[in-house]
């Protein structure tokens, strides 16, 4: 798995879509300082999930986005994306069969990120979890960028072990790790609150129990009220029904003395409508003739108001003639006003017209000059750049050449420190001796290696016996859960009893205040269930409904236990007399034979619950709930064994005591014995790490010394040839200076050109404004004329309108006027006409009035005595209407009683069927009364509380098969934890050791000599953390921070690489790192860079010529454009074939 390429688009200095390829297995990023190379770096970062602006170096996340240059507008969004070759299918799961892999990261301006893998969108943690233990993350040991090489060197040692945590995989580890604990966190909130309500649900049972039991005995009561009230409703019923019956035959003889007047006054209603109907027809024809008058008077007045308004319509139209004949003259003036104006503004226009012309030519000529005098300055403008341009090229080249003298003059320098360095070193290393400290560190490493074979074994017997117990642990857990499930179910049991119990001892309150001999108490139940005793009272008082029982006298009690008979086996305070009269028999076959002695008061009874009498017999029932001995016994049996297990489960918890003190004790000495196994390991890595490196120092003085021979022979030769070129560079360096001294003077002369034609150029352009300006004058100044002359033409086009119009109405009016002078002399005649008929209608109308007066009298007499009948009629229909109101009364009262039994679904044909021949609507309420009042001493009922208590039972056993689950849960997630830390301790050690050898054998080979090593600041492997320990050749320093910054970068970078030679990403990213290695060390760092490409993708940014010619594919950046990064690639190899050819 490689890094194929990036595509880039916003991302800081990259705004414009830019695809950045790494075909080799060695790249290299170069280009000057400010260019944006960094930014390929924090481009990978980001997509692999960077939350931290700070590590992006900026202040927010939207920091990412191109935010604009001097030539260009910020853009709103930036986007990342990484293409990887998976040709070795190194990743797994899902994307194993992916070749090619895709992963995307958007940023917009509100700050929201959104990933992508292969196009659809995904999480940051899907992105994450792809690279869990590959090396690769936001901040893993595969990126190094500036300034990361001293913070990993001087970081503190629980930031360097997330390095070796990631090197062995164990990353993810420690991701569910923490899943984990966070699940047994919750776990056990869980199982807190699951607590707290099984505690309170138990409160709530017994009170729930109580409240159960109160309610059964209140339904039963409400059903007999029900049938109390339905039966009284149906006595009311009957009641109201027989009234009913008598108010309607009361009803009907009442009808009967109605009709017989009613047939007395039709006869004086029919001769009372035969004088109405006359009286009628007189009155219509009055009104006729007094509609006849009222019309001839509307129309003699109309008639005359005509008249009268002729005259003055006569004389309102002449005067609005005269009005119009004088606005006719003045709109004739006003026409002949405006033509002249029209005509004067006509004139104007044309005479504007040629000096429009001649500015629009001009300015045509002013700006053809205009654009050849741009030309001629942009000609001079290149030709000034390209003086500027060779000039600098020049003044770079000097600076070069003087740059390369003084790296000769300081390589000149540094060779004469190094010949005098090498020569103490080959001094010091031959007075070395260091036979004497190897055979002590032998005998040391085989002394703890005989002590660590001791202990470990120790351990193993130790580790044997702890799992043996902790097997027995788990059987005695498994047991005590069996006892507590067999504990619960006994008190399921014994709550179910006492309920039984108490049940029948509400059917039986006489019981327990008796005292039965044994094996009677299912026959004195028997005789005490016929009566049912609900209270014992003093004597005879007025009670409410029920069965009493009366103290029983001393003497009364005596005598009754006398005889053989069911008071002998019953003693107490109070007892029924008549148990002095059920006689006992030994089985049925003797109580069949004393039937036919027995007085008529008199019974027998068997002891199991059998009743005879003359004519009778009661059997007991089979059931274990009606014998209350056998509740009892039963009870007491249930009591045992939950004491029994309650013992049990007692002794299980001492067991489970004296286990758990035993394991701790074994986990103790464990614990010691496995710390005393990390030290002894810990001491013989120390051993054999000493007597590694005093072989290393062994071998590497001997190749030391070979090596400073060498190199001292190189520098003498390097000496000379450096003194060679420091003469040929400083002739050519005089050369260089009068060549830029030539292009400077040559650069002035263009400069004064250039200047010249500027000041031409803002001559002509001021001309050319001054032109324009006096052409958007004269627009102007025709745009206003043109429109004065279209106002003026609609307005002239308005008056000839208005006077055509003024002369149409004047015509109109003079015609009216003429209709209006016809004379009126008809108009006269018919209203004399008119006149005449009046009088007539006036004499009709009085004859007929008289008339009129006549019949009213008449009927007035008639209506008189026909109000005598009405009285009469009135009163009778009074009676019938009060006897029809009381029968429906009475009916509306039954129906109502009908609508009540309907509510309560009773059937009323069977319940009056049912209903008893003496049932007495008051001896009913009695009973009604005193069913309610027993329903009042109840209290307060809660009906729920029957289906409550089931429903919070069935929760309760809910909740402890739920407080089991969690708990076997608990166990699983912990014994998960264990298991996880087993597995990290034992990767961290491994990865640890592999690790510390590979930085012990790298960092000689970085150094030329010297010794590193990694320890641990710890003994748990969970928790440690990781320090380094470097001493280059020849140094002995007590801590790392005392290395300069050049020895710091390389042990950083023997770390990194002993971590990617065990656990190697798919690609490494280097930014920087050897800007403080001096050209030695960096041919030392480009060897073992090279070494490992070839198993890794190294992509490095560098500004050192060694670090450049060591890749295999060059790329540029470069920043041409002011804050716009844009990328150039070169192939080395085929560079280098061209550059032959």
């Amino acid at each position: 798995m490689r890094l194929k390429q990036i595509k880039l688009a916003g991302f800081k200095s990259f705004v414009d879509p830019t695809q950045v390829p790494f075909p080799a297995a060695m790249t290299c990023v170069v280009g000057p300082n400010g260019c944006g190379k960094s930014n390929v770096i924090d481009a990978v970062r980001w997509v692999l999930g960077e939350s931290s602006a700070k590590n992006l170096r900026g202040d927010a996340m939207t920091d990412v986005i191109f935010n604009g240059s001097t030539q260009r507008k910020p853009v709103s969004q930036a986007s990342v994306e990484l293409v990887f070759e998976n040709t070795q299918g190194k990743l797994q799961g899902s994307l194993a069969d992916r070749s090619e892999i895709s992963l995307k990261r958007l940023v917009t301006r509100d700050a929201q990120s959104h990933y992508f893998l292969n196009g659809s969108k995904c999480r940051r943690r899907d992105i994450t979890d792809i690279f869990l233990g590959t090396g690769l993350g936001p901040r893993s040991y595969a990126i190094i960028e500036q300034g990361m090489i001293s913070k990993l060197i001087e970081s503190r040692p629980q930031e360097l072990r997330v390095f070796i945590e990631e090197a062995a995989g164990i990353s993810k580890y420690k991701e569910r790790r923490r899943e984990t604990e966070t699940r047994i966190k919750h776990t056990r909130d869980n199982l807190d609150r699951l607590a707290d309500v099984r505690e309170e649900l138990g409160k709530n049972l017994d009170k729930l129990r109580r409240q159960a039991a109160t309610a059964e005995r209140y339904k039963e009561l409400k059903a007999t009220e029900r049938r109390y009230k339905a039966e009284l409703t149906c006595l009311k019923w009957l009641f109201y029904n027989n009234q009913l019956q008598q108010a309607e035959q009361q009803l009907a003889a009442l009808e009967l003395d109605l009709a017989q007047f009613e047939t007395q006054g039709s006869g004086g209603f029919l001769k009372l409508t035969e004088l109405k109907t006359e009286l009628d027809e007189v009155r219509q024809q009055l009104d006729a003739r007094q509609q006849q008058y009222y019309q001839l008077g509307v129309n003699i007045s109309a008639l005359e108001q005509q008249l009268l308004h002729q005259r003055q319509r006569r004389q309102s139209l002449q005067d609005e003639k005269r009005s119009l004949a004088l606005n006719l003259q003045h709109g004739l003036d006003q026409i002949g006003e405006e033509q002249a104006q029209l005509e004067a503004l006509q004139q104007q226009l044309l005479e504007q017209q040629p000096d429009t012309e001649l500015i629009a030519q001009q300015l045509e000529e002013v700006t053809a000059q205009l654009l050849l005098l741009e030309q001629q300055q942009q000609d001079q403008q290149q030709a000034q750049l390209s003086a500027q341009q060779q000039q600098f090229q020049w003044q770079q080249k000097l600076k070069q050449l003087e740059l390369q003298a003084e790296h000769k003059k300081l390589l000149l320098q540094q060779n004469s420190e190094r010949q005098h360095k090498f020569t103490a070193q080959y001094q010091a290393l031959v007075a070395q001796d260091l036979a004497g400290e190897l055979q002590q560190h032998s005998e040391a490493l085989a002394n703890s290696e005989q002590q660590l074979s001791l202990v470990t074994a120790e351990l193993k017997v130790l580790s044997s016996e702890l799992e043996t117990q902790q097997q027995q642990k788990v059987q005695l857990q498994l047991q005590a859960q069996k006892i507590a499930q067999q504990q619960q179910q006994l008190n399921s049991s014994l709550v179910a009893l006492e309920k039984e119990q108490q049940k029948l001892l509400q059917q039986q309150p006489l019981l327990p205040q008796l005292q039965v001999a044994d094996g009677w108490s299912v026959a004195v139940a028997v005789a005490l269930s016929a009566l049912n005793f609900s209270e014992i009272t003093q004597g005879h008082q007025q009670d409410a409904a029920g069965h009493y029982l009366f103290a029983q006298q001393p003497q009364q009690a005596a005598s009754a236990t006398a005889a053989a008979n069911l008071a002998s086996k019953v003693s107490g305070d109070v007892l029924p007399a008549y148990f002095a009269h059920i006689l006992l028999a030994e089985d049925d076959s003797s109580a069949l034979a004393m039937l036919p002695h027995l007085l008529p008061y008199q019974s027998v009874m068997l002891q199991n619950g059998h009743w005879y009498g003359p004519n009778w017999r009661i059997v007991a029932g089979k059931n274990e709930q009606d014998n209350p001995q056998a509740l009892a016994e039963r009870a007491a049996q249930l009591q045992a064994e939950l004491a029994d297990a309650k013992q049990q489960q007692a002794g299980v918890e001492l067991e489970q005591q004296q286990l758990q003190q035993q394991l701790q004790q074994q986990e103790e000495q464990l614990r010691q014995q496995q710390g005393r196994a990390e030290a002894l390991k810990t001491a013989v890595s120390e051993h054999q790490t000493k007597l590694l490196l005093c072989q290393q120092q062994q071998q590497q003085q001997q190749q030391q010394l070979q090596q400073l021979q060498q190199e001292l022979e190189q520098l003498v030769q390097s000496e000379q040839q450096d003194l060679a070129s420091l003469e040929l560079w400083q002739q050519q360096q005089l050369e260089v200076q009068a060549e830029l001294e030539a292009h400077q003077a040559l650069a002035q002369d263009t400069q004064a050109a250039l200047m010249q034609a500027q000041q031409q150029l803002q001559q002509w352009r001021a001309r050319q404004q001054q032109l324009s300006q006096q052409q958007q004058q004269q627009a102007l100044n025709q745009v206003s004329l043109e429109r004065q002359l279209e106002a003026a033409r609609a307005h002239l086009a308005r008056s000839q309108q208005q006077q055509q119009q003024l002369a149409d109405k004047l015509q109109l009016l003079t015609a009216q006027l003429d209709l209006l002078d016809e004379p009126d002399g008809e108009d006269q005649e018919q209203l004399q006409a008119w006149l005449l008929q009046r009088d007539e209608l006036a004499g009709e109308k009085l004859q007929l009035q008289n008339q009129q007066s006549a019949l009213e009298q008449q009927l007035r007499e008639l209506e008189q005595g026909q109000h005598g009948l009405q009285q009469l009629l009135a009163a009778k229909q009074k009676q019938i209407e009060s006897a029809r109101l009381d029968a429906e009364g009475f009916r509306v009262r039954a129906n109502n009683m009908l609508e009540l039994l309907t509510e309560q679904k009773v059937n009323f044909r069977e319940l009056q069927q049912n209903l008893p021949p003496d049932a007495t609507e008051s001896v009913w309420q009695q009973q009604l009364d005193k069913t309610t009042e027993a329903l009042n001493r109840l209290g307060p009922i809660n009906l729920a509380a029957i289906d409550e208590f089931a429903q919070q039972d069935e929760r309760k056993q809910y909740l402890d098969a739920q407080h089991q689950d969690l708990v076997s849960a608990l166990d699983t997630l912990e014994t998960a934890i264990r298991k996880i830390d087993r597995e990290t301790r034992q990767k961290f050690k491994d990865t640890y050791e592999q690790v510390n050898s590979g930085l012990q054998t790298l960092f000689p080979k970085v150094f030329g000599g010297g010794s590193a090593y990694l320890e641990l600041t710890d003994e748990d492997l969970l928790e440690t953390g990781v320090s380094i320990m470097a001493r280059p050749p020849g140094k002995k320093n007590s801590t790392i921070h005392l290395l300069s910054g050049g020895e710091k970068a390389l042990t950083a970078l023997s770390l990194v690489f002993s971590i990617f030679r065990l656990n190697p990403a798919p690609f490494c990213m280097l930014d920087e790192v050897d800007a403080p290695l001096d050209d030695a060390n960096v041919g030392r760092f480009c060897n073992l860079v090279r070494e490992m490409s070839e198993t890794v993708q190294f992509i490095y940014i560098s500004h050192n010529k060694i670090a450049m010619e060591m890749a295999a594919q060059l790329m540029g950046v470069t920043m041409q454009e002011p804050g716009v990064s844009r990328v150039v690639a070169v192939d080395v190899e085929d560079a280098v074939k061209m550059a032959q050819a």
